[in-house]
């Protein structure tokens, strides 16, 4: 991903989770690299539209239903930061320590 679409990604993930604390910022998980690489791991197509969908947010421009799959990959990757689950009280690493014994 390019510096420009990284810095795309990275407003778009916050106007969409709008994060408050005690929720850190978007800056200081790793949502943006999430977002990158479902991005990288989508489909040639998908991929595509999702990059112009998210061209053309940044531009200003309404998408108004087309925006759904932006704004759910921006929640995806923003709370599936290991930081933000804990600080919602989730700890995915005691759930697999359960799952195991």
């Amino acid at each position: 991903m390019r510096r420009r679409e990284r810095t795309l990604i990275a407003r778009y993930v916050h106007q969409a989770v709008a994060p408050a604390p005690p929720l850190p910022p978007v800056a200081a998980t790793d949502a943006v690299a999430a977002f990158c690489a479902q991005l990288a791991a989508a489909p040639r197509l998908n991929r595509a539209a999702l990059r112009a969908l998210l061209v053309a947010h940044g531009a200003g421009v309404r998408l108004g239903p087309a925006e759904e799959p932006l704004r759910a990959l921006a929640h995806i990757s923003y709370y599936g930061d290991l930081g933000v689950m804990r600080t919602l009280g989730y700890d995915p690493e005691a759930v697999v320590r359960r799952a195991r014994a």
